[in-house]
């Protein structure tokens, strides 16, 4: 008889050296985050006063004015920016996707990227500033008009030069009195920004609790002012006037990432990094006998490998090696368990953010058995 639903489905369990990517299950829940659905699934209640009463629990928690539970980090995207939009008011809530006069967010060159469709799914129309080597403040003061909602920032792409830093763009936003939306989807660690990022002005805050949180993968965590956060409530399930109303956080969803959010703030946080770079010593001095490869500890510099306060190990090959880089990845693909890196920049990437010791040492022995397969 199969042991778990994955055995009798026939799916093959991988080792996860990319990172709390969607597309690999986001990370490993707390078991008490788990433990939080199986008890929300086993009663019912009324779905809007969950939504207010968790919200307001967690918002203690943060010391921040006010939060709520999204179904994802996407769905806060397209609630943010409808809350900006419509705010309260039934009619206009009731008109989205269809244009209303306050219809247009800002978001700059640098920040564009494919999580954007969230915002337009909303109804929205983005208007685009400065460009792929620099954007002047000037830019986003001349683009704000009667028909602007808010301005959007994506808070990865502020390691690019060509971006304005979050404090101006809070500055300028603010001067006109626009709302600014900041996606740190990714942004965890530090768990300081679950709080800072509010307390420095944004005006909403969306994060995933999926991924570092470690509480269900569909579900997300959006902070910030109470009116806005009250009109985003009302952007969603169980509204049915509402453009959000297919991306519903269940009560499962809700509680258990209340219950991962309560176990994650309570983590020791520098002991976690101290793990991490155990990791990375532990495969840097496992593979310093191979003489095809080398191995320099690095931390991402542009977006999208999010967060970049992990460290990782990039493993290059000597071009003596006798085998690519892609030979080592596909190697590394078809064997079992299957282990999936991260392949750029003539590198492979290990990142230990989802990773057990265990895993790291198994692959470790795998590297080693493919370079010494190349040598026969």
């Amino acid at each position: 008889m199969a042991d778990t639903w994955y055995d009798r489905l026939n799916v093959n369990r991988v080792i996860n050296s990319r990172g709390t990517l969607t597309s690999l299950g986001g990370s490993r829940m707390f078991p008490s985050a788990a433990q939080g659905m199986v008890e929300a699934s086993a009663c019912f209640v009324e779905l809007t006063e969950l939504s207010r009463k968790a919200g307001d629990y967690v918002s203690k928690l943060l010391n921040v004015e006010a939060s709520i539970i999204t179904a994802g980090a996407a769905a806060g995207l397209t609630e943010a920016a409808a809350a900006c939009m419509a705010g309260t008011d039934a009619y206009l809530r009731s008109k989205l996707p269809d244009p209303i006069p306050k219809n247009e967010i800002i978001i700059q060159c640098t920040h564009r990227n494919p999580f954007e469709r969230a915002i337009r799914i909303s109804g929205a129309t983005l208007c685009e500033i400065g460009n792929a080597i620099e954007t002047h403040p000037f830019e986003l003061e001349g683009a704000i008009n009667e028909h602007t909602a808010a301005v959007v920032f994506f808070l990865q792409a502020e390691m690019l030069d060509a971006s304005l830093r979050l404090e101006e763009t809070l500055e300028i936003a603010h001067h006109f009195n626009v709302p600014v939306i900041v996606d740190a989807a990714a942004e965890l660690p530090p768990k300081s920004n679950l709080w800072t990022i509010a307390q420095k002005g944004a005006d909403l805050v969306i994060f995933s609790g999926g991924k570092d949180l470690r509480g269900p993968q569909s579900s997300g965590l959006m902070v910030g002012r109470k009116d806005l956060i009250e009109a985003a409530a009302l952007q969603t399930a169980p509204y049915e006037y509402s453009v959000a109303r297919p991306m519903k956080a269940s009560k499962e969803t809700i509680l258990g990432l209340v219950a991962a959010i309560e176990e994650y703030l309570l983590e020791d946080e520098p002991e976690r990094f101290h793990q991490w770079n155990l990791m990375c010593e532990h495969l840097e001095q496992a593979l310093a006998d191979l003489p095809e490869l080398f191995t320099k500890r690095t931390r991402p510099n542009q977006p999208k490998l999010q967060p970049a306060v992990i460290p990782r190990i990039a493993i290059g090959l000597e071009p003596s090696a006798g085998f690519s880089l892609d030979d080592l990845n596909q190697n590394l693909q078809s064997g079992s368990p299957k282990i999936l890196v991260t392949q750029m920049n003539g590198s492979i990437l290990i990142n230990p953010h989802t990773l057990t010791m265990e895993e790291i040492q198994i692959i470790i022995s795998r590297i080693k058995e493919i370079v010494h397969q190349y040598r026969k």
